[in-house]
């Protein structure tokens, strides 16, 4: 736990919190025991296992300028951050290949350690061969993320930036791209940073208050602890309620409803370009959820096409009205197919799932013009034919637009990017709810004592999400999807 200093008072306040923030530990509340690999010299191939002009060969550790100069067969050092062209040996003494060496001398490398990179002919048969030479000269084959674990370690990114660094290199559309860049460049950890020096600038305004019970709501009311503690509160309570950053790294999810044979199939195989679901003329064909994986406009999506939605006594099919349901109750846009001659009119099943919100596509214009009419604020009706392939162009825009709006209150909030983030968040206003709740109805004593305990524990499940606070389980869990050569 902290050791906090002596904080004493002029004129009945308490000191500038700043001050005391000055005197205040920089890193955790509490830190478990962390199994730091760094004694060990690791080796990994940094690009992908595929044939390639260039490879590259990442080596970290102590040892690494040696094992370099080992396999190079080269006994002056290599001129940190300069190209130094040469032969590649195994330990036979045989030339594996030529390339370029690049030595980084710590702190000013990627891990923080010495860092040398081997650039090689990208053969499968060449990267084996190099790698089995560095391992043979006392490297050890590095495990999944442990170069960028040793990075976080040392100081040189947090975990926002770390999990930033997957999601980049991850990134298949050009907003996950952009949000990934982003976290990487430090942008949601300050906001976490942030958050967790108000809640110690709380804290140490509450320890003061502690050393002299007898003012002690006078002391807490004079520094506006309740308003901040609100204020904060509230910040955080914005970023739970906009998990588009999440969903923007997961895929938005677009469910497709409408009642049997209003042509959702013909729909999905329309946006997904291939044969996704099967089209029939037979009502009821689709029993269960088909999904698929889309980019729109930038955007990643997870398409649903689901069962028609009718009152059935088929068991089978009633399941699938069931999911159908779920899925467009989870979903974070629903697109209602509507057959053109029904229009503006909707069957009860399907009208119970619309929102405010929602696309509807009218079908089958190509045998029925559609009477336009809107039929909620904010919708949009958009009649298509849907065996056309440039309908498209109408409808691709549409839902772009749709998604843009779903993201866009991650611009102004802090963008929670994974679930971990979520439950850290959840727990710390629980904390924070419950320090606030104590202004209510303040105890006979020692309400600053209750108070404190509940700020040292915000701080706590907020310094998890940066790694101010961390314990081994959490960087598991952060670097478990990493790659081997990251």
């Amino acid at each position: 736990m902290y050791a906090y200093p002596e904080v004493t008072r002029t004129h009945g306040l308490p000191l500038d919190s700043s001050l005391v923030l000055a005197q205040l530990p920089i890193f955790p509340l509490e830190v478990k025991h962390m199994s730091i690999l760094s004694a060990d010299t690791i080796a990994a191939l940094a690009t992908a296992p595929l044939p390639a002009g260039v490879a590259i060969i990442r080596i970290s550790g102590k040892n690494a300028h040696a094992i370099a100069q080992t396999i190079l067969k080269r006994t002056e050092p290599l001129t940190p951050r300069q190209a130094h062209y040469g032969n590649f040996y195994n330990a036979a003494g045989e030339v594996i290949d030529s390339g370029l060496a690049l030595f980084f001398p710590n702190p000013h490398s990627f891990t923080g350690e010495d860092v040398v990179e081997l650039m090689p002919h990208g053969s499968p048969a060449v990267v084996e061969s190099l790698l089995n030479a560095t391992f043979a000269a006392g490297a050890r084959q590095a495990q999944a993320g442990e170069f960028t674990r040793r990075a976080v370690l040392n100081g040189k990114m947090d975990l926002t930036a770390a999990e930033g660094l997957a999601d980049l290199i991850a990134a298949e559309t050009e907003a996950q791209r952009h949000q990934a860049q982003r976290q990487l460049a430090g942008e949601l950890g300050s906001r976490f940073d942030d958050w967790r020096t108000q809640v110690l600038e709380l804290l140490a305004q509450t320890e003061a208050a502690i050393d002299f019970p007898d003012e002690e709501l006078e002391v807490l009311t004079e520094a506006a602890i309740s308003q901040k503690l609100q204020a904060l509160i509230a910040s955080l309570q914005q970023a739970m309620a906009t998990r588009a950053g999440q969903r923007l790294r997961e895929g938005f999810q677009i469910a497709i409803i409408g009642k049997p044979n209003a042509g959702k199939s013909t729909l999905t195989n329309l946006l997904t370009g291939a044969e996704t679901a099967i089209v029939s003329p037979i009502a009821g064909t689709t029993r269960d959820v088909v999904r698929a994986s889309l980019n729109i406009g930038g955007f990643p999506v997870q398409l649903a096409d689901t069962a028609g939605l009718r009152d059935t006594s088929d068991v089978i099919e009633a399941e699938g009205v069931s999911r159908a349901q779920t899925t467009a109750g989870q979903a974070d846009l629903v697109i209602a197919v509507v057959d053109a001659a029904e229009w503006p009119e909707l069957d009860p099943s399907v009208a119970a799932q619309v929102r405010d919100d929602t696309v509807f596509v009218l079908s089958k214009t190509d045998l029925n013009a559609p009477e336009h009419a809107s039929f909620r604020s904010g919708s949009a009706s958009v009649p298509l034919n849907l065996t056309d392939k440039s309908s498209l162009d109408t409808l691709l825009p549409i839902l772009t637009e749709k998604l843009q709006k779903l993201y866009a209150p991650a611009q102004s909030a802090a963008t929670l990017t994974r679930q971990r983030h979520v439950d850290c968040v959840t727990s710390a206003l629980q904390h924070l709810s419950r320090g606030a709740a104590l202004f209510d109805a303040p105890p006979p004593t020692g309400i600053s004592e209750l108070l404190a305990q509940d700020l040292r524990d915000a701080a706590f499940q907020i310094g998890l999400v940066t790694g101010r606070t961390t314990s081994e389980d959490v960087l598991d869990v952060v670097f478990s999807t990493f790659c081997v050569g990251k």
